[in-house]
């Protein structure tokens, strides 16, 4: 099957998207690990636990924590069915005319959306660890 004059082609493999898509994973990982990890190390201990109940900013904490792993969970969805668009595409040709299509197209090229996503999930754990430390220590 011929692809349409309006699709991009690769025309060499260059060897980065192999590291890329390593450290992609990794970072999302680790990300959502530390989203999760974080209220679940603070829920298993009764001190940090009491001192954050205590404080008045435990809602605020864990809406931190969540919303930035609720981040990278809805950018792994939109990139999978991004993803999943395109290589559709490439079963059938026909889909490249559909607007789905184009819009899949733009996020895959849309690096700096993906670079928006991971500082805003850090941004979220760095200001909820920041508060816990906060509540903690101070």
């Amino acid at each position: 099957m011929a692809r349409s004059p309006n699709a991009k082609q690769i025309t060499q493999e260059s060897g980065f998207y192999g590291p890329y898509s390593h450290f992609s994973r990794t970072l999302r990982a680790w990300l959502v690990a530390y989203g999760i990890g974080g209220p679940v190390l603070l829920v298993s201990q009764d001190h940090l636990s009491g001192l954050v109940l205590n404080s008045g900013v435990g809602l605020y904490i864990s809406t931190l924590f969540l919303g930035g792993v609720a981040i990278q969970i809805f950018a792994a969805l939109l990139y999978k069915y991004s993803m999943g668009i395109i290589y559709a595409s490439e079963l059938d040709p026909d889909i490249e005319e559909t607007t789905r299509f184009k819009v899949a197209e733009w996020l895959s090229d849309a690096f700096w959306l993906e670079f928006v996503f991971d500082i805003a999930s850090i941004s979220c754990f760095i200001l909820a660890t920041f508060t816990v430390l906060r509540v903690v220590v101070g």
